[in-house]
């Protein structure tokens, strides 16, 4: 792969110097930026057929989508990574009714998975316990085709999870009661979670990919402990100067890909997620395996910058879950912080009308967010809680919106508050 030969070459790595996953620390690392100017040719092993394989996108929050290539066989083995998962939580692929509602625009993973992939399993199997829809569709037809289905499993992103929450607390979808349900490309906030599970009757669980990585690196289990594919993935944390963080310390997350063909993603840190990992922690789910820590924090380029030079990042800032919480309640559809400068923060907030009288008021909710980011970011920041009828995603009109914006970059040289210290 003239790439990976070329960034190895240059930092004067052999062959002979690699006998291990333990020597993975000696490569150099692989940016989004790499493969993007790499791309098409030089991100492929030479002689590789690519008329045999698929070109698939990353959403491109930046603007700049980063595109890599895989092909029937790593697909195949992505599908088969997550038999497990389901085997885990005791569903079955040919049995169970699982939904997935995803992104289906041209070069995204679900339709080149649906096109390349599924259509060829249909014509060996019924797979008519699986249904594979497009995110992009009314969001009421969408619950029609569920009710419909009558789904088991339901994967999507958290926003897509809300909607159908709120409909599902409008007498929508009487026969769409799931066991389970799986999100992931998009944090998942306390808030979000509890209000699905409370429309659903049933636990919000998260899924970690990407587009680069092709399978899921890690799975929330029912005990909320993150476990690592191993054997999948070889998952380091870096910090702002690329050196390996110790066990449990924040750090931006490296990911290496120890399986399937098309585009070899070795120590790569386009991701921009920042994680804690520890090596080996026995779960009371049964499982022994490497973890993230609580989870997923959210992109660094989405941090929270205040005048003070701490740094929040996405995950640590979202204190109107506790908020809400607190007063007991679910008027609150949706929610977005924005941070237009470094100085001002703005938060968002969707009601359902049909519960605007029901408990606290909108403006005793208001001045309680108003109050608890005032104690947390401290003197010197404006804070404006502000009623809207919808949040949009100006930048992605086919995913939905975070939860956190900032339009503040990060300096060199400011720490990251850890969230204990939030």
């Amino acid at each position: 792969v003239p790439l990976y030969h070329d960034k190895y070459k240059k930092a004067g790595i052999h062959p002979n110097d690699i006998r291990g996953v333990k020597d993975i620390v000696k490569l150099p690392f692989i940016t989004k930026d790499d493969l993007r100017e790499n791309f098409p040719d030089r991100i492929i092993p030479v002689g590789y057929n690519k008329d045999k394989a698929h070109i698939v996108c990353t959403g491109g929050t930046t603007g700049k989508p980063v595109s890599i290539y895989v092909d029937f066989i790593t697909i195949a083995q992505a599908s088969i990574n997550a038999l497990r998962e389901l085997r885990f939580f005791g569903f079955s692929w040919n049995k169970s009714r699982i939904v997935q509602i995803g992104n289906q625009s041209q070069y995204r993973v679900d339709l080149v998975v649906e096109r390349n992939f599924l259509s060829h399993v249909r014509s060996l199997f019924s797979m008519e316990n699986f249904l594979n829809m497009d995110v992009n569709e009314p969001i009421k037809e969408i619950m029609d085709k569920l009710d419909k289905f009558k789904p088991e499993l339901i994967l999507t992103y958290p926003a897509i999870h809300q909607y159908l929450a709120y409909l599902k607390r409008k007498g929508y979808g009487e026969n769409v009661n799931p066991r389970l349900l799986w999100t992931g490309g998009a944090m998942l906030d306390d808030y979000t979670r509890r209000y699905v599970e409370d429309a659903f009757r049933c636990r919000l669980l998260n899924v970690y990919s990407s587009v680069e990585a092709q399978s899921n690196i890690a799975f929330e289990c029912l005990e909320r402990t993150w476990h690592i594919n191993l054997d999948l993935f070889h998952v380091e944390a870096i910090d702002e100067d690329g050196e390996l963080v110790s066990p449990g310390e924040r750090g931006h997350i490296v990911i290496t890909r120890l399986w399937g063909r098309g585009t070899p993603i070795i120590r790569y840190t386009g991701m921009d997620d920042w994680v804690r990992i520890l090596s080996d922690e026995k779960c009371s789910c049964g499982l022994r395996t490497p973890v993230l820590i609580n989870g997923v924090e959210g992109r660094a380029r989405a941090n929270i910058v205040l005048p003070n030079g701490k740094i929040f990042p996405p995950g640590a800032f979202c204190f109107i879950s506790s908020v809400l919480h607190k007063l007991n309640t679910f008027k609150v559809r949706q929610y977005q912080i924005v941070q237009r400068k470094i100085d001002e923060i703005e938060v968002l907030l969707v009601i359902d009308d049909d519960l605007r009288d029901v408990g606290p008021s909108v403006e005793l909710i208001s001045e309680k967010i108003k109050e608890t980011y005032r104690e947390k970011v401290g003197p010197g920041v404006k804070i404006t809680v502000r009623e809207v009828e919808e949040i949009k995603n100006d930048k992605n009109p086919n995913k939905p919106p975070p939860i956190v914006v900032s339009y503040v970059k990060p300096e060199n040289g400011v720490r990251i508050l850890d969230k204990r210290e939030a």
